[in-house]
């Protein structure tokens, strides 16, 4: 544990509640962080006599001349786990800090306690996530890495379901929201597994038969969703992968990237087993698309209102009067829009060959463009 970046957090904290001097000094006597930053280095013997009698040291005005780099005041050891791991002290008349002064020690174990488990938690989270970044390496299993799963807990045998999310940010995401992440899976979904992965992402690997149906799912990801949005200020969306035995992570993995992908412009929760027409598309080249486009409804791309009128009229399941009162315009401006739309691209829109190559040539401008 560090020591001296806890001790700073805490007096910045503590200096917002009173307005007496507080320091903090370490088992060497030296003082590591102060509200007066003119002390902070400096060396003081009295908490030595505080740390090592593991007793409180009350200093009087007169007891300044006799103690090196001393103030009046009460100097504390703070313990943890039974042993004394510093001294605090509040400077001033004992007589007049005194109330503070077992208020401050047990405010500064507490603050210690819950920084170590913090520390812990991370160190652990750390572990987990070089764990699962090997699993998604591996082709096979081999000795050492069951080893590790078996001491980490982690079955790595069982069907698993894998989400991918993003935090949709360039940011940094800060330390606090990988804990709601963490914290939340423990305490709702104990048997899942949550890891960063990279700057704004993070990886779920739930085993399958905990999961529940579909709309559970989809149901306890929202919930996830927004408690992640609200503890971090960004968006978050997510693509979730298929049923996948352990052995095919990188496959499940794959699956719920190219989900994510989808899910990315809408800020949405995309299955994988949802996507029809995309499966296709994400096999496709940008250079291919692009040829597609070129040769088929290049000619509306300058023309937002006919891409518009073109997208809804799909949307409308083909319907003119649904299309129209959708758009907000006469069903004669409609046909005469859909009437341009097959002179400039030569593709006529109540043709069925016609739509699916219309309709493919939507999907692809839409995967172009995102």
């Amino acid at each position: 544990m560090q020591l001296t970046a806890v001790a700073g957090k805490l007096v910045h904290e503590v200096r917002k509640l009173i307005d007496e001097e507080i320091i903090i000094i370490d088992h060497a006597g030296t003082i590591i962080a102060s509200t007066d930053n003119s002390r902070i280095g400096s060396y003081h013997e009295g908490a030595i006599h505080a740390f090592n009698n593991r007793e409180k040291l009350i200093i009087n005005k007169q007891d300044e001349r006799s103690w090196k780099g001393v103030k009046a005041g009460i100097n504390l050891p703070v313990f943890f786990n039974q042993e004394a791991v510093c001294v605090i002290g509040i400077t001033g008349d004992p007589k007049h800090v005194s109330p503070y002064a077992e208020l401050l020690k047990k405010m500064t174990e507490m603050f210690i306690q819950e920084s170590y488990h913090i520390e812990q938690a991370e160190s652990q989270s750390r572990l987990m996530e070089f764990f699962v970044f090997e699993w998604h390496q591996l082709q096979t299993f081999n000795e050492l890495f069951l080893q590790k799963a078996k001491l980490l807990g982690v079955d790595v045998h069982a069907d698993r379901i894998i989400t991918l999310g993003e935090f949709k940010t360039e940011e940094i995401i800060e330390p606090h929201v990988w804990r709601t992440l963490q914290i939340y899976i423990r305490q709702q979904h104990p048997n899942d597994i949550a890891v960063r992965w990279g700057r704004n992402q993070f990886v779920i690997l739930s085993i399958a038969d905990f999961i529940g149906s579909k709309v559970q799912q989809l149901k306890k990801l929202s919930k996830l969703q927004k408690k992640l949005e609200e503890s971090s200020g960004y968006k978050v969306c997510a693509g979730v992968s298929s049923r996948a035995p352990g052995s095919a992570f990188r496959s499940a993995f794959f699956k719920a990237e190219r989900s994510l992908k989808i899910a990315f412009p809408s800020s949405g929760i995309i299955f994988d087993e949802d996507l029809k027409i995309e499966v296709l598309l994400d096999e496709v080249t940008a250079e291919t698309r692009q040829e597609y486009l070129t040769r088929t409804i290049q000619e509306l791309l300058p023309n937002e209102e006919l891409l518009k009128t073109l997208s809804m009229y799909f949307a409308c399941d083909l319907s003119l009067k649904e299309t129209a009162a959708a758009l907000h315009i006469h069903i004669n401006t409609l046909h005469y829009r859909l009437k341009r739309i097959e002179d400039l691209t030569r593709l006529n829109p109540r043709k069925l060959a016609d739509l699916v190559t219309m309709y493919l040539a939507l999907s692809v401008l839409d995967k172009h463009t995102n």
